[in-house]
């Protein structure tokens, strides 16, 4: 897998990019930004769901204030190092954001005060937390666009991932955030659960769609392929859903949606009527604030270090809390473009002159292979991804992608700096 893995990346962005992230040079400062979006992660959680990936720690009031004022500060250190951006989207994810929200309310301020806010903010949700005045408090912070984990409706399946309520929470959360004026209300639902049918999968969408939601972004368990962080095979019921059910579920899940009035967005979301569409990925550039974040810059990528009180005293020091950086060569970032397009399950055609350059060729070349292949069909000057073509490149993703992101986690799960992770 790693050769085939090093072959493909080598074909399409050449042998000049070092796929290495390494600590970034005293020197180093980021590049000027004019656009960009931004990344606030709020690590803390009431719960350690054991399939979760991401950077968290578990919820004392105590640690909420020292965050805040360490991310008020990395805000200062982006907007000084990077001048007065346009902020073309937030968006707040975690840990569960919910649990602080004061503490994002004033960052948020901050945030408003440093940069030129032009876009909407989304804010992920737990159905556990969500009630009147959580509402009224998101709507005070300005935010449109909410999206719930609901995951499954069914008490064995939430039982299963580690929630502990009943489906009648989850419920509720969604039918409150639906009829609360939101601009967009997306539930997050999972398939390919052990034991999960094609008809309890649909039952969830349908669930979910009769309680209002806009939008439908599904998901199967464990995503992220990296025992090695999670350490969720400690289930021992809980294994990755194999290719056959996974196929399956995903093909009912499309023929679903698009009976229902759902048009796909991504790869795996679906929305109806005209609402804003919501996304957790597919910016183009965003900066990264908390621990763990990452941010994506004209020169590379660069990673936040993963432990909070580390971060937190870099922040104090006056020092970025950046841990680890690749830099860019040549039109990788052109690549990085059509890759979160192709995530979209959209490409504007005219568009890969101006991303990819000299490289557009060939990506001309490769995309005309999957439309022939049938995995994709042109449409008003966009190639446009079909039911195949979505599933084939989600399960590419899990295969690729994903593993690099298991590699870089789990090194830096472990080291707060290391000195560099090959993927």
């Amino acid at each position: 897998m790693r050769l085939l893995t090093r072959t493909i990346r080598r074909y399409f962005v050449g042998s000049e990019q070092c796929w290495v992230f390494r600590r970034p040079s005293p020197s180093w400062i980021p590049p000027p930004v004019a656009r960009t979006s931004l990344y606030l992660h709020v690590p803390f959680c009431r719960h350690l769901c054991p399939y979760c990936p991401y950077t968290k720690v578990p919820y004392r009031e105590s640690l909420v204030e020292p965050y805040t004022r360490a991310a008020i500060a990395e805000v200062d250190w982006w907007a000084n190092a990077v001048g007065s951006a346009e902020i073309t989207s937030i968006y707040i994810g975690g840990g569960t954001p919910t649990l602080a929200l004061n503490s994002v309310a004033r960052v948020l301020r901050h945030i408003r005060k440093r940069f030129r806010l032009t876009g909407d903010i989304c804010i992920e949700t737990n159905p556990a937390d969500v009630d009147v005045e959580i509402v009224k408090q998101l709507h005070d912070m300005g935010i449109a666009l909410v999206s719930l984990g609901v995951e499954s409706f069914q008490p064995v399946n939430l039982a299963l991932i580690g929630r502990d309520y009943q489906p009648s929470v989850a419920e509720r959360a969604l039918e409150l955030l639906a009829r609360s004026g939101f601009a967009s209300v997306n539930a997050d639902i999972m398939f390919a659960l052990p034991s999960q049918t094609v008809a309890d999968v649909t039952a969830d969408l349908a669930r979910a769609a009769q309680l209002g939601a806009d939008q439908l972004t599904t998901y199967p368990l464990f995503t992220f392929p990296y025992t090695s962080v999670g350490k969720y095979l400690r289930l021992k019921a809980v294994r990755m859903p194999n290719l056959h059910t996974r196929r399956a579920h995903y093909q009912a899940i499309n023929r679903w949606c698009l009976e229902h009035g759902y048009e796909r967005v991504s790869v795996w979301g679906f929305k109806r009527g005209t609402v804003p569409r919501y996304s957790s990925v597919t910016r183009d550039g965003y900066i990264g604030i908390g621990p763990g974040a990452g941010s994506q810059l004209s020169d590379g990528f660069v990673l936040n270090t993963f432990d909070l009180d580390s971060w937190s005293q870099a922040i104090r020091n006056g020092q970025p809390a950046i841990a680890l950086r690749m830099p860019f060569v040549s039109n990788m970032s052109g690549w990085w473009w059509l890759y979160w397009r192709v995530y979209d399950a959209n490409i504007p055609l005219a568009h890969l002159d101006v991303n990819l350059g000299s490289d557009a060729p060939k990506a001309r070349r490769w995309l005309r292979i999957v439309e022939r292949a049938g995995l994709a069909v042109r449409n008003n000057g966009r190639l446009e991804f079909t039911e195949a073509g979505a599933f084939w490149f989600h399960l590419a993703q899990n295969y690729f992608a994903l593993n690099y992101v298991n590699t870089l986690w789990a090194q830096a799960r472990q080291e707060p700096w290391p000195k560099a992770v090959a993927i």
